[in-house]
This record gives C-alpha cells, sequence and structure tokens, in this order.
C-alpha cells in the first residue's frame, strides 16, 4: 500500500511539473513588447486596412507597445475608436516624424486604438 501511494504521489508531482511547464511555455510564447510603425503616407486615406503596420498586435500581460512614426506627417496613438473616441486608456498626443511613444498595459484584454488627426487609422493591441 505505501508503494502504491508513494507511485500516485510521484505521478501527481510529475503531472504538477509537465502542467507548471507547459503554462510557462505558453507564456513565454506570448512576446513582452510589440513595436508599430506608421505606415508611408499614411496621412492620406487609402492605407486601410493596414495604416497601422502590424494592423493588430498581442503582449502578454505587462508587456509594453511601441509605436513608431517614420512617416512624414505627426500621427497619434490612442486607444478607443474613432467613432467612440478616446477611451482613456492611453494617448500619445502627437508624435512627430522620426518619434515614438510606448504604452505599457498591465491588465489582459482588446484594445482598439486610433490616430486622432488620421481617424481611418486603426489598429488592435491584444493582451494576453
Amino acid at each position: 500500500k505505501a508503494a502504491a501511494e508513494k507511485a500516485a504521489a510521484e505521478k501527481a508531482a510529475a503531472e504538477k511539473a509537465a502542467a507548471e511547464k507547459a503554462a510557462a511555455e505558453k507564456a513565454a510564447a506570448v512576446p513582452k513588447t510589440a513595436t508599430v510603425e506608421n505606415a508611408p503616407e499614411s496621412s492620406i486615406p487609402g492605407c486601410e486596412p493596414d495604416c497601422f503596420i502590424p494592423n493588430t498586435v498581442t503582449i502578454a500581460k505587462g508587456g509594453t507597445v511601441s509605436f513608431v512614426n517614420p512617416d512624414t506627417a505627426p500621427h497619434t496613438s490612442t486607444s478607443g475608436t474613432a467613432a467612440d473616441g478616446p477611451d482613456g486608456v492611453w494617448d500619445s498626443s502627437l508624435v512627430m516624424p522620426g518619434a515614438s511613444y510606448d504604452v505599457t498595459l498591465s491588465s489582459s484584454g482588446t484594445y482598439n486604438y486610433f490616430c486622432m488627426v488620421h481617424p481611418w487609422m486603426q489598429g488592435t493591441v491584444i493582451v494576453k
């Protein structure tokens, strides 16, 4: 009986260790950082849906998204939607050409964002 209990305990410990390892590997698969760039000439309609490149990024909870502006026009990265307006999670203000803005997101969820100057520019950040 003692040998069977010991074997059961060892099996349970091995299964727990395997589950913890799988969870750690899954968490490691979600990047901690992402970079989003404004598409060239995105200040003119016609870049939709890829005005932000990439249009959708996924980061781990507590991760950071860098919004980089290589375009010739200033842009914003503002959480919310063009239809409903800013939701207050973040607002880069104007990001001038050649500049960038970083936001760190500590809560899981899906965050829509847009450019307040060019509202056809829209994207999504998914935090897991």
